[in-house]
């Protein structure tokens, strides 16, 4: 039934259940055009017999006639003029007649009605759960927050607040994402926009620009069958007067700004949010997102513009304690020599931490280094204010009123929820004494009008915290039966031509198991058991993809972030962890301040040898930061930091990095990647690196840069790789010098161009291990070149990328796989492997091929993959041929080929082409790989994939364990 009918059907209730007549002949036509079944007719007529004609009336317009289909209304009004019942359907008609045409007043009573509810509402933020009635004011204590790009040409640029809605007005940016890490901000910045546009004297222009702003919890709509009747719910007093009907049309002819807070909260059974996201309802207004980061990869598309809040810089902390001071009327200097203070640098950049540490000054001196203390000091002066409060001993509190609360919050955390309802809260004995701990309140924010009553968390922080608090106190075995049921692999499956997205990122689980780690801190034994588990589960003592341009933080750093809640590492967990050291470890940008945190953790740790660390913070915005963490990193006698990327804006930025890192000395990082895109010109000074560096890379290198390459002379460098660049005959001529160094075992020269010249130096290496190099129209003497270093039988990592077909090129490298015993990795790009049937004699650990899709492409490398017995890694990247095929009897051949390799951990494809006829075939691929801890498959060719298909195979790629990623 349409929107409204069913608000006619309610604003008329009232006249209808006291002229509507139950005769025989409604009923009959009722039943014919089949507004009611025979059973509806028989419950109908017990309520009539049993109780009332009103009763029965109600049952039938509140419970029945909604339900029965958009054509019930008009087939209700049709029985009641044959009914001799007209006068009622006349004025139902009227009604809606009357309701089509505007009140001129209403947009303007509409606007006034939210102007007000903002006023009143949102001109406090409440942060001290035990004080929910003293709230702070917005306008004197809210710091502006700054933002950041993530999409885009103008990807990395710094906006404020306000800034995120300069382009909605020209047409762009209908939907914007804004994501933050919990309690940075992301609710109160969506407060401070509805707020300022209810104060259109001092609001700036882009939020005056618009008629209406729409301000509503992604919870607020949930069982909504429209954003209108969210906002006649939560944002409307019941007696406005404004229809429905009348409130759609406003929706879709004014100027309007949706803003929907806490995604991350409400996502689950909410198709209304999910339209509105997905431009299937009101597509043309801008709507603005607010999530915590990682739920909304898979609707990322949708977003015109994304972008992410960023913490706290040492100016906005310092502003935010003299306001916090301002407010409560004392001095700022403790809270001022407070951030001062190294060890909480970290918590000062998050608003609600700031500001429960200012709390805490006041109450003590003492400062807590972690989020778990912060909390649980937070968490000490509430029960100590209840139980002076409520009359009662602490003990008292914490037995009768605090672990009930555990218990419910932890209900609520399974449910992601923060707002819970009067049912759910009457399960819970003596529920209004626990409300008046201070954790809980009955006063929805956002919220003028409710049906029934409802409690929210002050913050989903605390339902966090409060949720950790009750697994603690479980039994072991019960707390561990509970970790084992976690999923600890990244899952991400989006398929465009079925609609079918789904996604769960581990980082999901950091906030309650980082507490929980933290709580722990003193239980040795129980504390050592989770993190074993958490090592094994992530696999945290595996080797790490080496690092890139577009590595992110992955599941094996949850170890990380949870160590990083712990003031000391228990010896017994010390143990264990060195006993499963990684063979190496990435920190990357993306990687959160809690990763970096943990890392530290580990330079405390006694590991024989030391871990090697690649480090990559080429985005990083916080120089200084950045710089105190590799140097604590080089310092570390644990810690081998073997590699450093770096990415320079400018040449002063490239000279405080070489510099500050001391890259090439003896003590330091002697391993270096440069990304040199944006470095332009010479330096002024003469650019050097240390005596002791080992390896060089240039990615997008240019011959402006040649002064690296210059640098580089007479290095002791065992590895050389040059990627994505252009040469001039200088260039030429310093690579030719830097292939004399016969310490070099690795060398790496990729780009579209060909470099075949410098395969004569390469057959000079003695000891040269790993060649990747680009191959296009190679001479004879290059061949016998190549033919030297294959025939050696010293490589164990080769990579060849051919864009041209070269018959030459391929009797080399088939007649070069007889004798290359040592071969582990191997890398074909745009190479046609049916020139190459001696790959079966090799014994591959890695390969990667990219390659034009056939039949006969399929045969050879099936037919090789049957003889790599130990291959762990396999990529398979096919070039996308408009209307190629390949038959599907070969498909299967190749993952049953795939499926004898049964020590593979690593599977990618490319543009695979999966029909529901191949799935069982994937399927049973997927389940012979035992050991198989990563799937991904990009770019399906087709649309002959569909949902009863995927349904076969869902089961086999979300198993336990395994890391997906299917487009």
């Amino acid at each position: 039934m349409e929107d409204q009918h069913r608000e006619c059907l309610k604003s008329n209730r009232s006249f209808l259940c006291s002229e509507i007549s139950l005769s025989t002949g409604l009923f009959a036509k009722l039943t014919e055009s089949c507004v009611i079944t025979d059973e509806h007719l028989q419950k109908l007529q017990n309520i009539k017999r049993n109780d009332t004609t009103k009763a029965a009336v109600f049952e039938f317009l509140s419970e029945i006639l909604p339900k029965r289909g958009p054509e019930a209304f008009d087939l209700f009004l049709e029985a009641l003029c044959e009914s001799e019942q007209r006068h009622v359907a006349e004025r139902l008609n009227k009604w809606l007649s009357d309701d089509c045409s505007e009140d001129a007043g209403t947009f303007e009573r509409l606007q006034h009605e939210l102007r007000t509810h903002y006023n009143d509402k949102l001109k406090f933020v409440y942060t001290m759960p035990w004080l929910p009635t003293e709230g702070f004011s917005l306008k004197e204590t809210f710091v502006q927050r700054r933002l950041r790009l993530t999409s885009g040409d103008r990807k990395g640029t710094e906006v404020k607040m306000d800034e995120i809605l300069a382009s909605v007005g020209e047409g762009r940016n209908k939907r914007i994402l804004v994501e933050g890490d919990p309690a940075q901000g992301k609710s109160t910045l969506c407060q401070a926009l509805a707020f300022a546009w209810s104060q259109p004297d001092e609001a700036s222009e882009n939020i005056k620009s618009f008629d209406l702003v729409i301000l509503l919890h992604a919870g607020d709509l949930r069982g909504q069958d429209s954003v209108g009747g969210a906002i006649k719910e939560h944002l409307l007093p019941i007696d406005c007067g404004i229809p429905l009907r009348q409130l759609e049309k406003l929706l879709q002819e004014k100027n309007v700004l949706l803003i929907i807070d806490a995604f991350d909260e409400a996502s689950t059974e909410n198709e209304m949010l999910h339209q509105l996201i997905e431009g299937k309802r009101l597509k043309h207004k801008p709507l603005l997102v607010t999530s915590r980061p990682n739920f909304l990869e898979n609707k990322q598309r949708h977003f015109e513009s994304t972008f992410t809040v960023e913490g706290y810089n040492n100016r906005e902390q310092l502003k935010h304690v003299e306001r916090y001071a301002a407010h409560k009327n004392i001095a700022s200097a403790p809270f001022e020599s407070m951030l001062k203070d190294k060890s909480i640098r970290d918590l000062c950049s998050n608003p609600l931490n700031l500001t429960l540490l200012c709390l805490l000054r006041e109450e003590d001196t003492q400062l807590r280094i972690t989020r778990t203390a912060l909390y649980t000091s937070i968490h000490r002066i509430i029960k100590q204010k209840a139980a002076k409060r409520l009359k009662l001993i602490e003990a008292e509190v914490e037995e009768s009123l605090l672990r009930p609360l555990y218990q419910f919050a932890f209900e609520a955390h399974q449910k992601n929820e923060t707002v819970v309802r009067e049912k759910d809260s009457k399960k819970v004995q003596n529920f209004q004494r626990i409300c008046e701990v201070g954790y809980l309140t009955n006063e929805v924010i956002i919220s003028r009008l409710q049906k029934e009553v409802r409690f929210q968390f002050t913050h989903k922080t605390f339902v966090e915290f409060l949720t950790a608090k009750h697994i603690a106190e479980m039994d072991q075995e019960e707390r561990m039966n509970w970790m084992q049921h976690l999923r600890y692999a990244n899952c991400y499956i989006r398929i465009h031509g079925l609609a079918i997205e789904d996604r769960f990122n581990v980082e999901q689980n950091d906030p309650v198991l980082g507490f929980l780690f933290g709580l722990l801190e003193e239980e040795s034994a129980e504390l050592t058991q989770m993190a074993s588990l958490v090592i094994n589960e992530t696999r945290f003592s595996y080797e790490h993809h080496p690092l890139s341009l577009y590595s992110r933080c992955d599941a094996s750093h949850q170890l990380l972030r949870f160590i990083a809640e712990l003031n000391v590492v228990p010896p017994e967990l010390a143990d264990v962890i060195c006993k499963r050291r990684p063979p190496l470890i990435n920190i990357h940008y993306h990687c959160s301040v809690s990763c970096r945190r943990g890392m530290l953790k580990l330079c405390n740790l006694r590991f024989q040898p030391p871990i090697p660390i690649n480090v990559y913070l080429g985005y990083s915005r916080d120089e200084e930061e950045k710089m105190s963490f590799v140097q604590k990193l080089i310092e570390s006698k644990n810690i081998d930091c073997s590699k450093i990327w770096i990415n320079p804006d400018d040449h002063t930025e490239l000279w405080n990095d070489v510099r500050g890192f001391r890259i090439g000395q003896a003590d330091s990082v002697q391993q270096v990647s440069i990304y040199c895109m944006d470095i332009e010109g010479i330096p002024c000074e003469e650019f050097s690196f240390g005596n002791h560096l080992s390896e060089l890379e240039l990615i997008y290198f240019e011959p402006s840069c040649s002064f690296f390459l210059e640098a580089a002379l007479h290095k002791p460098l065992t590895s050389l790789q040059l990627i994505d660049y252009e040469l001039d005959d200088r260039c030429i001529s310093l690579i030719h010098q830097l292939l004399r160094n016969q310490r070099l075992q690795r060398v790496q020269l990729t780009s579209s161009w060909h470099f075949g010249f410098f395969l004569a130096d390469f057959a000079q290496i003695e000891n040269l291990q790993s060649l990747e190099i680009s191959l296009n129209d190679s001479t004879d003497e290059e061949m016998r070149s190549l033919e030297a270093i294959l025939k050696r039988n010293k490589l164990s990592k080769l990579t060849i990328d051919s864009y041209k077909y070269s018959g030459s090129l391929y009797s080399v490298l088939n007649e070069g796989f007889n004798s290359m015993s040592s071969l582990r990795e191997l890398h074909l790009q745009f190479v046609d492997i049916i020139h190459l049937p001696n790959l079966r004699h090799l014994d591959l650990i890695n390969f990667f091929l990219d390659s034009t899709l056939n039949d006969d492409v399929i045969a050879v490398l099936s037919d090789a993959l049957r003889s790599w017995r130990n291959l762990q890694q396999l990529s398979i990247e096919f070039d996308f041929i408009p209307f190629s095929s390949v038959a599907e009897c070969s498909l299967r051949k190749l993952f049953e080929a795939i499926a004898g390799c049964h020590r593979l951990q690593i599977l990618h494809f490319d543009c695979l082409e999966m029909a529901d006829s191949v799935v069982p075939s994937v399927c049973k691929m997927i389940e012979s790989l035992k050991q198989l801890r990563k799937f991904t498959s990009k770019r399906q060719r087709n649309e002959s994939l569909t949902e009863e298909g995927f349904k076969q195979l869902e089961p086999i790629i979300k198993r336990n364990g395994l890391n997906t990623e299917v487009r």
